[in-house]
């Protein structure tokens, strides 16, 4: 990729061996004096449009200019109009497109990856994406995300999120749905509607896989989580609550480890301890000790 501070550092040199001020050269190239300034301090990059200007000014060549091998052939060729010709005939990849995307407008990078992808579309995975991310549209990414299988290329599609449509994501987030690894989905939640999620844990729920549920916990609705609690108490698992303790309502947890109490499976509790109101804790206390002896409280007593 283009290293913009070293482009930056090359811009200066040129306009001062010139003897130019950043404004001069601003007003020049047709540009504000803050884009000058960018682009010496290497925050961004010279539109191409404005490269064969630029090296007229400064009297040399883009080869001086850039001096970036293939990405600077594929940008000589944009420039004279026969980039697509270009591409076809030399296999240029994704990956050097989105190398010289910085110097590229949104159009230019699209119109040229679509002839890249196109040619190598059964071998295109997610993580092929990932590059040129930043400098298309989301409609563009889009597109291609939808001939991928998201089930195979699920850790490479966490990276590309944050660059596509949470509506998209859901869509996707259906298809893993029937395959019960939610764990995996862990690290796209972020990205998903909560409507999404919670129809996701709802299919994916079994008692199996309630360790995997709970690091989507922060992001489901009370509702779904009221389910799941449900679920586990009935099926005697109350120890598996404790992952989803942080995101349950006091008022729900101390129904619940009174109901424990009720039906023995309060030594399963104990991790549930810190997260009860003090008015349950000490009720609790009570029950322990008139039923099992004073014994009984000692995992207790710290939040007493």
């Amino acid at each position: 990729m283009f290293d913009t501070r070293r482009v930056g550092k090359k811009i200066a040199e040129l306009r001062k061996a010139k003897n130019m001020t950043q404004m001069e050269l601003a007003d020049a190239m047709g540009v504000s004096y803050q884009a000058v300034s960018n682009w010496e301090r290497g925050n961004s990059m010279p539109d191409i449009s404005k490269l064969p200007e630029l090296v007229e000014i400064f009297g040399c060549t883009i080869d001086e200019l850039l001096s970036n091998s293939e990405e600077l052939e594929l940008i000589s060729h944009i420039i004279s109009g026969d980039a697509e010709r270009y591409v076809q005939e030399h296999g240029i990849t994704a990956e050097t497109v989105a190398n010289a995307a910085p110097v590229l407008k949104p159009d230019q990078t699209e119109s040229l990856l679509e002839t890249v992808l196109q040619d190598n579309l059964e071998k295109l995975e997610i993580r092929d994406l990932h590059a040129i991310a930043p400098f298309v549209s989301q409609e563009f990414l889009e597109k291609w995300v939808d001939d991928i299988d998201v089930v195979e290329n699920l850790d490479d599609l966490i990276g590309l999120a944050p660059f596509l449509s949470s509506a998209t994501l859901d869509k996707l987030t259906d298809k893993l749905a029937d395959t019960g690894n939610i764990r995996k989905v862990v690290g796209l939640a972020p990205f998903l509607s909560k409507e999404a999620l919670d129809k996701l844990v709802e299919k994916c729920s079994d008692v199996g896989n309630i360790r995997d549920i709970t690091g989507l916990a922060p992001f489901l609705s009370k509702e779904t989580l009221d389910k799941l609690v449900e679920k586990l108490r009935d099926v005697g698992k109350m120890k598996d609550i404790t992952g989803l303790a942080p995101f349950l309502s006091e008022e729900a947890l101390d129904k619940l480890v009174m109901q424990a109490l009720e039906s023995g499976q309060i030594e399963e509790c104990n991790g549930l301890y810190p997260f009860l109101s003090q008015e349950t804790l000490h009720k609790l206390a009570d029950q322990l000790v008139k039923k099992y002896g004073i014994k009984a409280i000692k995992g207790l007593a710290p939040f007493l």
